[in-house]
């Protein structure tokens, strides 16, 4: 192989790898409001794996990172030769290290991945064009780009099994006796689905494309049964767990709303179709080749309805015909099942699998000599527009996405950075969780959010050792915690503190200038900050309410001059 076409096959990989880069540093750190959710669920569910004890589920099912988390975590901690922590001392201590390792790892592995597909790709077929087109498969999507590089979440992982499959798929198309070989290639197939179906539900639909590619039935009968003895391998960390999984998952199926909730419908029908219409839009390119795919395939398969009957059939015998046909309608199946509760980074698996669906019809086309009839400057020509589109495309979208997150890290920093530097004497409290899934942006907050999330509060002993009183409020259920339990907070105020309380949450109108108590007392906020997406309130006031959920007649002052405040 020459070193120039190595050079070339190079330079897709570290344009991945600087993308991820970037849009980390726009990010800012895993603990800001916007990022927390779920890194930090992650990084304390694999700190439980790492101590060989029973970890809870985040119902993606997610074992496959916990996993990734644990090992991580283990062998960072081994080399750190100065021993002075445990190890859940030193997670606790400082998560944003492990969960840049981690990070690091997610996006090392799909970089040498897409490397080793480029250089399969033109080990095989020598041609130099067809390989940076099958590279491009993970620049077809900003949603790969955003949700599946710079988090530590499944979607890095998602993306990994979807570009495993390409490259399995790109040898099973290109063998020379499948046949011969059909049985590694189930084996192959099931591990890499269930380590898929494990990691998330969202890449279920992918496991039709084997039932396609497999030559024999009995090949896809055991495809199947792998598959599920896969899952059960990747998933053993959470065995025990199954019934709660498959509870979660039946609930999601049979309401309207995300995550269980809405009404008892499996779907519904009067924004359904609007969602897949979305879907497609907001992917253009995707889309774009998802309609030419599916036009390619109708085109050959009804030119040959007109041949014999041998024809027709060698038609669909074709390796290539074949396998477009169930990336096509993997494609499909993936997004009528997002349709459901819509968001671009569920369709991260089948994006993935856009450069190969193109190439694949390039190397049939090539196979019939179609190329022949054209000038070879017009087919360069052709590739290289395809190529600028596509990063042209790309390049303005990760220019917005990065301002955007620039701007939101930037602001979310300075708050914090004035709550600590100024209000160092008060007591603070955070928002831990929001229907909106915006959180208060400090590190303590973080740690409590994937604390009681998923952990059911396991750290809260070691948190409150190491941090000390940190107070939080949670939106959802209108209560006050510190690390270890909930607590009225009108008696932490008629105790005297109310004088020193500083809140540091979302300013968004569901707060007002007002917080409503789950006894249903009234704190009255003033925003001394004006900050997007986050501000500073401090205490301004409070209307206690009495047992039978009445307004005192005075409302009662926690300073004593300013007792004018009360509305």
């Amino acid at each position: 192989m020459k070193k120039l076409s190595v050079f070339v096959l190079l330079i897709l990989p570290a344009v991945l790898a600087f993308t991820a880069g970037i849009l980390h540093y726009a990010q800012g750190p895993y603990w800001l409001g916007s990022n927390v959710d779920p890194e930090y669920l992650y990084v304390l569910s694999s700190l439980t794996l790492a101590e060989s004890k029973q970890t809870d589920t985040t119902g993606n099912p997610g074992t496959t990172l916990q996993m990734l988390g644990a090992a991580t975590m283990k062998i960072s901690h081994a080399l750190d030769f100065s021993g002075k922590d445990s190890l859940e001392f030193a997670v606790l201590k400082n998560p944003e290290f492990y969960l840049t390792v981690m990070n690091a790892l997610l996006v090392t592995f799909n970089t040498l991945l897409l490397f080793f597909i480029g250089l399969t790709a033109f080990t095989l077929t020598k041609n130099i064009w067809l390989s940076l087109l099958v590279q491009f498969s993970p620049f077809f999507s900003k949603n790969i780009l955003i949700d599946g590089l710079p988090r530590v979440s499944p979607e890095p992982l998602l993306l990994f099994s979807s570009l495993l499959f390409v490259l399995i798929l790109m040898r099973m198309v290109l063998s020379k006796n499948l046949l011969k070989s059909a049985h590694l290639y189930m084996i192959i197939l099931a591990l890499v689905s269930g380590f898929g179906v494990a990691t998330k539900l969202t890449f279920l639909p992918l496991l039709i494309i084997p039932l396609f590619a497999l030559p024999k039935l009995r090949n896809k009968i055991g495809f199947l049964f792998l598959t599920v003895f896969s899952f059960v391998l990747w998933t053993w960390p959470i065995i025990s767990l199954y019934e709660n999984l498959f509870n979660w998952y039946y609930r999601i199926l049979t309401h309207t709303g995300y995550y269980g909730s809405g009404g008892s419908r499996i779907i519904y029908l009067e924004a359904y179709f609007q969602n897949i219409m979305n879907l497609f839009l907001g992917n253009p390119l995707f889309f774009l080749v998802w309609l030419s795919s599916t036009g390619f395939i109708m085109i050959f398969r009804w030119t040959s309805l007109g041949g014999e009957k041998a024809k027709r059939k060698a038609v669909w015998q074709d390796n290539i015909l074949r396998i477009l046909a169930s990336l096509t309608v993997a494609q499909l199946l993936a997004v009528m099942m997002v349709a459901k509760h819509p968001a671009g980074w569920y369709l991260i698996p089948a994006l993935g699998l856009s450069g190969l669906m193109l190439f694949l019809m390039l190397l049939y086309l090539q196979r019939l000599g179609y190329f022949n009839r054209f000038h070879s400057k017009k087919v360069v020509l052709f590739a290289g527009i395809i190529f600028i589109s596509v990063t042209a495309w790309g390049m303005v979208d990760i220019k917005n996405v990065f301002m955007q997150n620039l701007q939101i890290k930037q602001e979310s920093l300075a708050v914090y950075g004035k709550v600590e530097s100024e209000y160092k004497d008060y007591h603070k409290f955070y928002q831990v969780f929001l229907s909106s899934y915006l959180a208060s942006s400090s590190p303590v907050c973080a740690l409590a959010f994937g604390n009681y999330f998923v952990n059911e509060g396991r750290y809260s002993g070691s948190l409150q050792k190491i941090y000390g009183d940190v107070y939080f409020y949670n939106a959802l259920n209108k209560k006050f915690y510190n690390w270890t339990r909930e607590f009225s907070m009108e008696n932490f105020i008629l105790e005297g503190h109310g004088s020193k309380i500083v809140f540091q949450f979302p300013s968004i109108p569901e707060y007002g200038d007002r917080i409503i108590c789950k006894r249903g007392s009234i704190l009255h906020l003033k925003d001394v900050f004006k900050g997007q997406p986050e501000t500073i309130y401090i205490l301004d006031g409070i209307t206690l309410m009495r047992e039978e959920n009445k307004e005192t007649a005075d409302p009662v002052s926690p300073f004593p001059d300013l007792s004018n405040v009360f509305k």
